[in-house]
């Protein structure tokens, strides 16, 4: 049985978890190694698991615990010379996969050859268990992230999470510019995933991002064949309309209008929809919605809005979720913030439990019917950030990174910047803090007067006043931005040696 979206909250709450506890009696605890480890350090019973309350016994997992051995994170039966204790692939799954194989799967080779039915069983139990599809995370923190996908993924689960891009219009007759880098990373095989693993994706060009097709060549592609959305990281879709635009003052031709600019990988404030929402109107896209996406590559999937600013839907069908005080990590009450936590449910390949994402969640998570599409299911409020690197004390007051974001774009005259968070003396940790604005002038804007209202804005919304504000070339901004990751701009970096 499947969830139903018209269920009542607490309906799907129940189904959710006790579709869980069946999840981690059939396949983590017997095939996990890494929380049959857990289980035992913690004399957890999954057999006994009956309630939320018994749920929370398992210790949160974080990404340092998924570092210390990623391999543990995949489900994985018993093998001849196997690292870990894991059990035998049980009597059931065995029938099971001898049911399909007389039924379903793998008569003949590639060639046509017949196989033997041991061959064919044994290939069959691969499709469960065996990874056919790795990629990582960017790295951004220090410590990459791997995922695995089996083909029982690709099938059975990858399909499902990807048709939820229909909430908000994707229609198979659709074509999308993907200007996502053509990485190891979700964000780029999430889109893979939707055109692929749907029974009707839609036609994708696929520029695998700047490096391998300039920005310019992009654009001339664009205007060159209709494409109905745009799928790209914020801060890159900000400096690919900043191209267009140049680009079309030059005398290239526009786009056709979009429809839909979907962005992910990185916060999106109201701030930030209002600048782009100006850009795309200078290329000829006035009416173009603006859809946010979230995902992670420890969730092995990517979210979405079922409209503009109508927050992010997620899926309480393979995710078991939470959302916990950043403190105290207790359950806060749906709607409240706090930092969000999932568990896969029906997963092969890695498989975490409670994992903490570190991402605060501001606006709450809530679990109502939406008013927009009329589904229940879970939905995230942005804006979201992060519980700890996205927040910072300067000059002795705590500041969200996203704060002094908002406050330079709504000043009029900057076109991009960044803000770096130092010491007077770097060698010395105890000198006094610093903030530096680096940012570049739209065309015809006056340095001081944009100085001056930068300087004002980022007092009143952050209560600090910039000790600097320097006006550079466009291009040393965007070699700035991305200068650490290449993949996600850097709007606010610090470079103190000690936070305080």
């Amino acid at each position: 049985m499947a969830i139903s979206y018209e269920w009542t909250p607490e309906e799907q709450r129940e189904y959710s978890l006790q579709k869980l506890f069946k999840y981690i009696k059939d396949y983590v605890q017997p095939y996990s190694p890494y929380y049959r480890k857990v289980f035992k350090e913690n004399d957890i019973n999954p057999d006994k698991l009956t309630s939320y309350d018994d749920f929370r016994k398992i210790p949160i997992t974080t990404k340092e615990d998924t570092a210390a051995d990623q391999k543990a994170m995949i489900l994985q039966p018993k093998t001849e010379g196997g690292a870990y204790d894991v059990e035998d692939v049980r009597a059931s799954l065995k029938a099971k996969y001898a049911w399909q194989t007389l039924t379903t799967r793998y008569m003949r080779d590639l060639y046509g050859k017949p196989r033997s039915f041991h061959e064919r069983v044994e290939q069959t139990a691969l499709a469960e268990w065996n990874p056919i599809h790795f990629h990582m995370s960017g790295g951004t923190t220090g410590m990459p992230s791997m995922a695995t996908y089996t083909d029982h993924d690709l099938h059975n689960v990858v399909p499902y999470i990807a048709g939820m891009l229909y909430l908000f219009g994707w229609e198979p007759k659709m074509r999308g510019l993907n200007m996502f880098p053509g990485l190891p990373h979700l964000a780029f095989f999430q889109v893979i995933f939707a055109e692929f693993c749907m029974d009707h994706g839609a036609g994708i060009f696929h520029t695998c991002g700047g490096k391998a097709i300039p920005t310019e060549k992009q654009v001339v592609i664009a205007s060159m064949m209709p494409f109905d959305m745009y799928i790209a990281i914020p801060s890159y879709m900000t400096y690919w309309l900043k191209t267009a635009a140049a680009m079309i003052e030059m005398g290239v031709p526009k786009p056709d209008p979009v429809k839909y600019a979907v962005l992910a990988a990185e916060p999106l404030s109201d701030e930030y929809r209002d600048k782009l929402k100006d850009q795309f109107e200078t290329i000829g896209s006035p009416d173009v919605k603006i859809i946010e996406g979230y995902g992670s590559t420890e969730l092995r999937a990517a979210f979405f809005e079922c409209g503009e600013k109508t927050n992010l839907h997620l899926n309480p069908e393979f995710y078991f979720w939470e959302v916990l005080d950043p403190e105290t990590r207790e359950p806060v009450k749906w709607g409240e913030p706090g930092v969000i936590c999932f568990s896969h449910i029906d997963w092969r390949g890695t498989v975490l439990l409670r994992y903490w994402m570190g991402d605060l969640i501001q606006g709450g998570v809530v679990w109502e019917k939406c008013p927009s599409c009329g589904l229940t299911m879970p939905i995230l409020r942005p804006p979201i950030g992060r519980a700890t690197r996205d927040f910072t004390k300067i000059k002795g007051a705590r500041v969200p990174h996203m704060n002094f974001q908002n406050a330079i774009r709504r000043v009029e005259g900057v076109e991009s910047f960044q803000v770096i968070i130092t010491k007077e003396d770097e060698a010395d940790v105890t000198s006094r803090d610093r903030v530096i604005v680096h940012l570049a002038l739209k065309e015809g804007a006056e340095a001081e007067t944009v100085k001056a209202g930068v300087m004002k804005q980022v007092k009143i919304d952050t209560e600090i006043s910039p000790d600097e504000v320097n006006v550079e070339t466009a291009e040393k901004i965007e070699a700035l931005l991305f200068e650490r990751t290449g993949l996600k701009a850097d709007w606010v970096v610090d470079r103190r040696e000690l936070h305080v």
